[in-house]
Parts: C-alpha cells; structure tokens; sequence
C-alpha cells in the first residue's frame, strides 16, 4: 500500500500572500503616504514662510517675540497631524484586511465543522472563490467520493453472504483492500 498522497494537487501549502487585497492596500497607502508628506510640507513651508516674513523686520525691535518657539510650535503641528492621520489610515487598512481574512475564513470554518461533524453533503451555496476554500472543497469532495467508494465495497461484502466459496473469498479479500486503501493511515 502506498503512503504517497494520491490527489498531489490537493497538497498541503501555506500561503500568506493574496496579492489582489495586498496590492491594492499597498498602492493606496503607498500613494497616500506620498500625498500625507507633500501636503505636510507644503502646510510647514506656507505657515514657517508666513512666520518667518512676519518676523523678518522685527530685528531691531527690543520687545519682539521669539520665532523659535513659533517655527516649532508650527513642526509639531504639522508632525502630529501626519502621525495622527497615519494612524488613522492604518486602523483603516487593517480592518478591510482582517474583514478580507475573516470573509476567507468563516467558511473553511463551515466546512472544517462539516467535516468534524461528519457531514460531507454537497456545498452549492459555497460562493467564496478564494484558494484556500477551493482545496478545502476539493479536499472534502475527494473525502466524500472515498467514503462513496467505501460504502459500496461494504454493501457488496455484505451482498456475498457465505464465504466459503474461493471466489468469494477473493472477492471479499478484494472488497477489504479496497476498503483498507480507502481509510486514512494512522501512524
């Protein structure tokens, strides 16, 4: 009896990426990243310039304020805003990542509870077309077709009545093997 899987497209692998979800989150926090730092340092630029030309003939007055704490009065601003905003873009990116995720996940959890419950019934109303739900629908159907196969071979072992016939004999040796190649292989 071979140990080899016998279905080699169902193999077992483990896939971080779903790039239509990743690609599209990347391009648009890239992009708004970009358009964060520009507007920032367009703001910083106008609001500085304005501080600094409001400033600029002050030299010779004795009661004058200091620029400095203005020119970083006007960064922080502008350095709290950028963070404030990123955060806020990013708790936003995660939630359509982990409602992407969850819409994946809730059902191969159907079907993972299907199968624990024994329940290998075909599933039409299964609209997720992710890779993951499609190898775990495949899965169950190729577990489904087996047990298909395996209630048969105990159908016909049970058809042969008296065993003590030769031929049904081999018959039911053939029928146990089928059976045998059918059950999963516990180590």
């Amino acid at each position: 009896m071979s140990m080899m899987p016998r279905f080699s497209r169902l193999k077992r692998r483990t896939i971080y990426l779903d790039d239509k979800v990743q690609k599209g989150l990347l391009i648009a926090l890239v992009t708004l990243e970009i358009l964060l730092i520009v507007g920032t340092l367009l703001m910083l630029y106008l609001q500085m310039s304005e501080i600094v030309d409001a400033n600029l003939y002050r030299v010779q007055i004795s009661g004058r304020q200091d620029i400095l704490p203005l020119l970083l009065k006007t960064a922080l601003v502008g350095v709290v805003g950028l963070v404030s905003i990123n955060i806020l873009v990013l708790w936003i990116a995660g939630w359509v990542w982990v409602r992407h995720v969850d819409s994946i996940l809730k059902p191969f959890r159907e079907l993972i509870g299907k199968v624990e419950a024994l329940d290998f019934s075909e599933d039409k109303d299964m609209a997720v077309t992710h890779e993951v739900v499609n190898l775990a629908l495949a899965w169950r159907n190729s577990r489904r077709q087996d047990l298909l196969k395996m209630h048969r071979e105990i159908a016909r072992l049970g058809d042969l009545g008296d065993l003590s016939g030769v031929g049904m004999r081999a018959q039911a040796c053939a029928s146990l093997e089928v059976i045998l190649e059918l059950c999963p292989v516990a180590d």
